[in-house]
């Protein structure tokens, strides 16, 4: 997978220290770390090597993705299919049927191109390459109730709150809540 669209590039993480050390130097800062993993949770870049590498091998079904705005790299994306959902995981995220039904994670890594709608715009990609190259039927992501920015940027592409989901994930030791919010296929997002 190769995307170009406007000012947004996306492409597969490679198995090259220079995307485990980008990596490591977005989960080593504490600004990012506040939102992703939490800030008791560095990755030092021996780690991120142990983490994302069966990934890149495609090992796993999560398919890692750096994504630049403007020709530099800002931030790190993932997704994967849920297609083998036990009957439990399928209740907790509000799903009949998990063919075509995607998961998304994604964060920018570069602090100074946050609160500039660029989140959006890169979300926006995403989306429209999931629903028709991939064929998606619906995209779920799971963010922290508290992470705000994410939300409104989440809700801006079209997803929409589905079910809340109490101490859902570790993050700085204790358990938190997320909210579940899903996107169905329909038209194409536009970039604006």
């Amino acid at each position: 997978m190769l995307i170009k669209k406007h000012e947004i590039t996306i492409r597969p993480m490679e198995d090259e220290m220079y995307d485990y050390e980008l990596l490591a130097k977005w989960l080593t800062d504490q600004k990012v770390l506040e939102f992703y993993e939490g800030r008791d949770n560095l990755f030092a870049v021996e780690r991120i090597i142990e983490t994302y590498k069966p990934s890149i091998q495609r090992d796993e079904g999560v398919i890692p993705c750096i994504f630049y705005y403007q020709d530099t790299a800002i931030g790190y994306l993932q997704y994967f299919a849920l297609n083998d959902l036990s009957e439990t995981d399928r209740q907790l995220y509000c799903l009949d049927r998990t063919e075509n039904v995607y998961g998304i994670d994604l964060f920018i890594g570069e602090t100074d191109y946050w609160n500039r709608g660029i989140g959006t715009k890169i979300l926006s990609v995403v989306i429209n390459y999931l629903f028709e190259e991939v064929q998606a039927k619906k995209i779920v992501i799971d963010p922290h109730v508290d992470n705000l920015r994410a939300i409104r940027c989440y809700e801006k592409c079209g997803f929409v709150k589905v079910k809340l989901l109490p101490a859902h994930e570790l993050h700085e030791g204790k358990y938190s809540d997320c909210w579940l919010m899903a996107i169905a296929a329909k038209k194409s997002l536009h970039l604006s």
